[in-house]
């Protein structure tokens, strides 16, 4: 049975034959659309058979549209969901309790979206700043409004993180946590797995970036990434740290399990 808004959507000449699922989402005419509350709920049942799947910032998809806060379609599916953003902050938490004594810890994501992730690993590292950086202006405003909505440490910031980082610079004895989650893009292949030279820009070129910068902080980069990774792509990527760990999250969206490579520099976690 079709909810109230569900038929006034319809009546106002929406489709209610289409099936949320990711393809319809990320599609060239629903893509850049925002989305109601029933439609959030609507892409968590067909999709995945649950309607409060779609849960950020620690709310509910009800509770955090009640709110105020608001989604692109694009977002919807891209979006760190809180179950995944939990466990990343659990095990980066664990990892940087390990790390040499720090002046303070300064998270940042390049890449920010809905900065849900950098929402996660302040959640869990409570004594951190977050510094986010997103290049699309219009995810940035609708981000930056939600963000008002809640309490949080995060700055965010509109434009690419390559111009952007030299204006921020960190004492040598400041830990940074780097969220390293660029756009996969066609790097992610149903049968050879995900391509970490081929997501946009490769996480190498990214890491190769901070490293640029920041030559004598301590760094744990923390790298999103797919249950089956192109063997060699993940080879050329650990080479860079000094210790590294795969991480791969009993939880599967879209038939798929994520994680989270984990790599430090300049230290390494105890044990």
């Amino acid at each position: 049975m079709l909810t109230i808004a569900e038929l006034v959507s319809f009546a106002g000449g929406k489709s209610m034959s289409a099936v949320y699922d990711r393809a319809f989402l990320l599609s060239p005419q629903k893509r850049d659309q925002l989305m109601d509350l029933w439609e959030v709920q609507r892409y968590g049942r067909d999709s995945f058979g649950d309607p409060d799947y779609v849960c950020i910032y620690g709310m509910k998809p009800e509770e955090w549209y009640g709110r105020g806060i608001r989604l692109l379609a694009r977002t919807t599916v891209e979006a760190v969901r809180d179950s995944l953003g939990d466990l990343i902050g659990q095990d980066v938490d664990d990892a940087a309790r390990t790390a040499p004594p720090a002046s303070g810890y300064v998270v940042i994501d390049p890449f920010a979206g809905s900065c849900n992730s950098l929402y996660w690993l302040l959640r869990h590292r409570k004594d951190s700043t977050g510094l986010g950086f997103e290049i699309d202006s219009t995810i940035f405003e609708l981000t930056r409004r939600n963000l008002s909505h809640l309490v949080t440490t995060i700055e965010l910031v509109c434009g690419d993180y390559r111009s952007l980082l030299p204006d921020y610079r960190f004492p040598a004895d400041r830990l940074l946590i780097v969220f390293v989650a660029p756009p996969w893009g066609e790097a992610l292949s149903p049968t050879a797995g995900l391509d970490l030279l081929r997501t946009r820009p490769p996480v190498g070129e990214v890491v190769d970036f901070f490293e640029s910068m920041y030559r004598a902080n301590p760094v744990l980069y923390v790298t999103q990434v797919h249950q089956n990774i192109v063997p060699e792509s993940l080879a050329d990527y650990v080479r860079r740290f000094d210790w590294s760990e795969l991480k791969i999250y009993d939880i599967n969206a879209e038939g798929m399990k994520h994680g989270v490579l984990l790599g430090s520099k300049r230290w390494a976690p105890a044990g």
